[in-house]
């Protein structure tokens, strides 16, 4: 079950991972997160009409701002509202992977697509804008648009930008490689793509991870049936992803990706 929630900025600081109950008020709740992920988008401008920038966001959320927030299982944060003032490209790239992405279904434990997309653009939005490139937040909307729907990328390009487009064909698998091939290939074009396709590619994978071990514990072995080379040719992969990011990338989630590895190595 999906909870959207309006948050009265009024008594919460807005970086807030965690916030009362009394300072949120409940919008929406169903098992459909299309349909609360609509109601967000239209809602979090509905009640900040006065916010254009993500600057202004900052400056005067606090006086008479609504952060709208979507929760998931255990209260995860899924989405927030605030995300969409980065940058209007930020807001395109959203409404792009709502449209593309709508109805698809994950083969791995039958979610709604959108899930995976607003697990890791909320992953590198981390506790809010400060520092946030809104490069990188368009890209991670949309890395999966060229591999997993019909979006062509001169439609990425228009409203989103080059460099963003760069990105999500940077992490993008070339489906007529064998699946070895098809990996290494992959490795290499993420680490050509540079930084900013690195971090996306590092987000990807910590939630694709994160998910695996979820199902895992729901499904035991039988999870790996999913996996078209199993559990040994799954761990040689994401090693080999990792030992490329260890070498080229510097960031704190670097580490976060290598536990979760040695985690899933033990189940």
């Amino acid at each position: 079950m999906y909870k959207l929630v309006k948050i009265d900025l009024l008594d919460a600081y807005i970086y807030a991972d965690v916030f009362d109950e009394q300072a949120y008020s409940l919008i929406k709740e169903s098992e459909d997160l299309e349909e609360v992920l609509g109601f967000a988008i239209e809602g979090f401008k509905a009640v900040n009409p006065s916010f254009k920038t993500y600057k202004d966001w900052e400056e005067k959320a606090e006086d008479g701002g609504y952060e709208v927030e979507i929760l998931g299982d255990d209260y995860k944060s899924l989405f927030r509202g605030s995300m969409m003032l980065l940058s209007p490209q930020v807001e395109i790239a959203l409404r792009m992977a709502f449209r593309y992405h709508s109805g698809q279904i994950r083969k791995g434990d039958g979610t709604q697509y959108i899930i995976h997309i607003l697990n890791i653009s909320r992953l590198l939005y981390g506790q809010g804008g400060i520092e946030v490139d809104p490069v990188l937040i368009a890209a991670s909307l949309c890395h999966d648009l060229l591999e997993d729907t019909d979006c062509p990328e001169s439609e990425i390009e228009k409203w989103c930008g080059p460099e963003v487009l760069s990105i999500v064909k940077a992490v993008s698998n070339d489906d007529s490689l064998e699946w070895e091939d098809k990996k290494s290939m992959y490795i290499e074009t993420v680490k050509a793509g540079g930084e900013k396709a690195m971090i996306v590619c590092l987000a990807d994978k910590i939630v694709n991870i994160e998910d695996l071990i979820k199902a895992y514990k729901k499904e035991g072995e039988e999870v790996w049936k999913k996996f078209n080379r199993g559990k040994e040719r799954k761990l040689w992969f994401e090693k080999a992803v990792l030992k490329m990011l260890k070498k080229n990338l510097k960031h704190s989630l670097v580490g976060r990706y290598e536990k979760l590895i040695n985690e899933l190595e033990t189940i």
